[in-house]
């Protein structure tokens, strides 16, 4: 789901959900006529039982998405899977909603577009010495890391860990660019 461009300058308040409920909470939110935008990144991953490489999405912040501000964006609240707005914390309780500029959720937005928060498995044909790939799955999940060596069906990373470049041996469907 993409964010429509906004060319009021208005801004975008974070609103929480229920668990596991983001795509419920924009549906009933969209049909309020409110603006909602709701990140997301695709991971593939490989089905143990049925043997075939699975593509989902999942959403980019579990359990958060973004609504334009407009005259009557507080009806938002009023929704069965929508549990709050995020306010800022000031000493005599809750403060004004936190607001997120239009030019940061347009970046996220493109960021979102060009898959640069995607998990997806790589094409062995495609990986050369000298690139970038991070660790997505196992021990070492998280770590990036830059090819040394490409065989059949391993990479040989070298990660930046403890002050030193440790030599990995990672299996293909393990890491993502």
């Amino acid at each position: 789901m993409s964010a429509p461009q906004n060319d009021n300058g208005h801004a975008w308040y974070i609103v929480s959900s229920h668990p596991q409920a983001e795509r419920q909470a924009c549906a009933e939110i969209a049909a309020l006529g409110q603006t909602v935008y709701l990140p997301c990144f695709r991971k593939e991953f490989h089905h143990r039982r049925y043997r075939k490489w699975i593509r989902q999405h999942y959403p980019l912040w579990p359990g958060y998405l973004l609504v334009l501000a407009s005259a009557h964006w507080s009806r938002v609240l009023d929704c069965q899977h929508v549990t709050r707005v995020l306010r800022s914390q000031t000493y005599a309780g809750a403060g004004a909603p936190i607001a997120i500029r239009d030019a940061d959720v347009q970046a996220i937005r493109h960021a979102q577009d060009s898959g640069q928060f995607d998990l997806m498995r790589m094409d062995r044909a495609t990986v050369k010495p000298g690139d970038r790939l991070r660790v997505h799955e196992g021990a070492l999940t998280g770590q990036a890391g830059t090819v040394e060596s490409v065989g059949d069906d391993r990479i040989v990373l070298l990660i930046n860990a403890m002050g030193r470049e440790l030599r990995t041996v990672v299996p293909v469907e393990r890491v993502a660019g």
